[in-house]
Protein backbone atom coordinates (compact mmCIF):
# COMPACT_ATOMS: atom_id res chain seq x y z
CA UNK A 1 0.00 0.00 0.00
CA UNK A 2 1.13 3.38 -1.00
CA UNK A 3 1.93 5.84 1.54
CA UNK A 4 0.48 8.71 1.65
CA UNK A 5 2.37 12.02 1.80
CA UNK A 6 1.64 14.40 4.57
CA UNK A 7 2.33 18.71 5.38
CA UNK A 8 4.70 17.23 7.98
CA UNK A 9 6.63 15.00 5.87
CA UNK A 10 7.19 17.68 3.35
CA UNK A 11 8.16 20.81 5.79
CA UNK A 12 10.67 17.97 7.52
CA UNK A 13 14.04 18.88 7.31
CA UNK A 14 17.22 16.53 7.73
CA UNK A 15 19.30 16.79 11.19
CA UNK A 16 22.44 18.70 10.35
CA UNK A 17 25.52 16.61 11.40
CA UNK A 18 27.95 17.72 13.76
CA UNK A 19 29.60 20.71 12.61
CA UNK A 20 33.62 18.73 13.33
CA UNK A 21 34.25 15.79 15.50
CA UNK A 22 34.89 17.47 18.34
CA UNK A 23 31.77 19.67 18.77
CA UNK A 24 30.16 18.74 22.00
CA UNK A 25 26.29 19.18 20.97
CA UNK A 26 24.24 16.65 18.59
CA UNK A 27 21.06 17.67 16.63
CA UNK A 28 18.02 16.43 18.31
CA UNK A 29 15.29 15.20 16.66
CA UNK A 30 13.07 18.11 18.50
CA UNK A 31 15.17 20.39 15.68
CA UNK A 32 17.55 21.38 18.50
CA UNK A 33 21.44 21.21 19.60
CA UNK A 34 21.57 19.28 22.78
CA UNK A 35 23.92 17.66 25.09
CA UNK A 36 23.09 15.27 27.90
CA UNK A 37 24.78 16.35 31.21
CA UNK A 38 24.58 14.52 34.28
CA UNK A 39 21.78 12.10 32.67
CA UNK A 40 19.38 15.04 32.18
CA UNK A 41 19.12 16.70 28.18
CA UNK A 42 19.53 20.39 27.78
CA UNK A 43 19.31 22.50 25.15
CA UNK A 44 20.43 25.33 23.56
CA UNK A 45 18.42 26.44 20.66
CA UNK A 46 16.91 25.16 17.31
CA UNK A 47 19.56 24.09 14.50
CA UNK A 48 17.12 25.45 12.02
CA UNK A 49 18.22 28.87 13.09
CA UNK A 50 21.41 27.86 13.71
CA UNK A 51 22.60 24.86 11.23
CA UNK A 52 26.40 25.43 12.00
CA UNK A 53 25.72 25.31 15.87
CA UNK A 54 27.81 28.85 16.54
CA UNK A 55 25.26 30.31 19.15
CA UNK A 56 24.12 27.01 20.28
CA UNK A 57 28.15 26.35 21.15
CA UNK A 58 28.27 29.44 22.70
CA UNK A 59 25.33 28.82 25.28
CA UNK A 60 26.91 25.63 26.07
CA UNK A 61 30.39 27.18 27.08
CA UNK A 62 28.51 30.15 29.07
CA UNK A 63 26.36 27.94 30.74
CA UNK A 64 28.81 24.45 31.03
CA UNK A 65 30.39 24.73 34.48
CA UNK A 66 27.00 25.17 36.33
CA UNK A 67 25.71 22.17 34.42
CA UNK A 68 28.83 19.90 34.88
CA UNK A 69 28.43 20.95 38.73
CA UNK A 70 24.49 20.08 38.64
CA UNK A 71 23.47 23.88 39.35
CA UNK A 72 20.71 26.06 37.60
CA UNK A 73 22.55 27.81 34.74
CA UNK A 74 23.11 31.41 35.77
CA UNK A 75 21.35 33.92 34.03
CA UNK A 76 22.95 37.11 32.86
CA UNK A 77 21.84 40.28 34.70
CA UNK A 78 22.66 43.61 35.66
CA UNK A 79 23.98 44.01 38.61
CA UNK A 80 27.34 44.33 40.60
CA UNK A 81 30.06 41.88 41.15
CA UNK A 82 31.94 40.40 43.83
CA UNK A 83 34.87 42.38 42.36
CA UNK A 84 32.97 45.65 41.84
CA UNK A 85 31.73 45.29 45.59
CA UNK A 86 35.05 44.54 46.97
CA UNK A 87 36.24 47.70 45.04
CA UNK A 88 33.66 50.27 46.06
CA UNK A 89 34.12 48.93 49.59
CA UNK A 90 37.97 49.29 49.36
CA UNK A 91 37.41 52.90 48.15
CA UNK A 92 35.30 53.79 50.51
CA UNK A 93 37.24 52.56 53.68
CA UNK A 94 40.57 54.55 51.70
CA UNK A 95 38.60 57.60 52.18
CA UNK A 96 38.62 57.03 56.10
CA UNK A 97 42.05 56.69 56.19
CA UNK A 98 42.35 60.48 55.15
CA UNK A 99 40.37 61.30 57.73
CA UNK A 100 41.53 59.65 60.51
CA UNK A 101 38.54 57.27 60.96
CA UNK A 102 40.40 54.19 59.80
CA UNK A 103 43.83 52.78 60.71
CA UNK A 104 46.13 51.73 57.45
CA UNK A 105 46.37 48.57 58.94
CA UNK A 106 42.99 47.66 59.72
CA UNK A 107 42.54 49.13 55.53
CA UNK A 108 45.16 46.55 54.57
CA UNK A 109 43.24 43.57 56.41
CA UNK A 110 40.26 44.25 54.20
CA UNK A 111 42.27 44.19 51.44
CA UNK A 112 43.10 40.90 52.29
CA UNK A 113 40.11 39.60 52.81
CA UNK A 114 38.48 41.07 49.13
CA UNK A 115 41.43 39.64 47.91
CA UNK A 116 40.63 35.75 49.35
CA UNK A 117 36.84 36.60 48.56
CA UNK A 118 38.63 37.33 44.90
CA UNK A 119 39.93 33.93 44.81
CA UNK A 120 37.05 31.61 45.78
CA UNK A 121 34.33 33.45 43.48
CA UNK A 122 36.82 33.63 41.24
CA UNK A 123 38.39 37.09 39.22
CA UNK A 124 35.25 36.46 36.81
CA UNK A 125 32.63 39.27 36.19
CA UNK A 126 29.79 37.47 37.71
CA UNK A 127 27.00 37.65 40.32
CA UNK A 128 26.78 36.13 43.63
CA UNK A 129 24.52 32.92 43.04
CA UNK A 130 22.54 31.12 46.02
CA UNK A 131 24.21 28.25 45.21
CA UNK A 132 27.54 29.72 46.28
CA UNK A 133 26.80 30.57 49.81
CA UNK A 134 28.23 27.08 50.87
CA UNK A 135 31.69 28.57 49.13
CA UNK A 136 31.61 31.20 51.65
CA UNK A 137 30.60 29.40 55.18
CA UNK A 138 33.16 27.18 54.26
CA UNK A 139 35.94 29.92 53.82
CA UNK A 140 35.03 32.16 56.48
CA UNK A 141 35.47 29.14 58.80
CA UNK A 142 39.43 29.61 57.86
Amino acid sequence: MKRKSTKRDASRKTKPSKPHPDFPLYSHASGRWAKKVRGKLHYFGKWLDDPKGKTALELWLEQKDDLLAGRQPRTKREGLSVVDLCNLFLHAKKARIATGELAEATWKQYHLTCQRLASVFGQRLALLHNSDRGRVFVWSRF
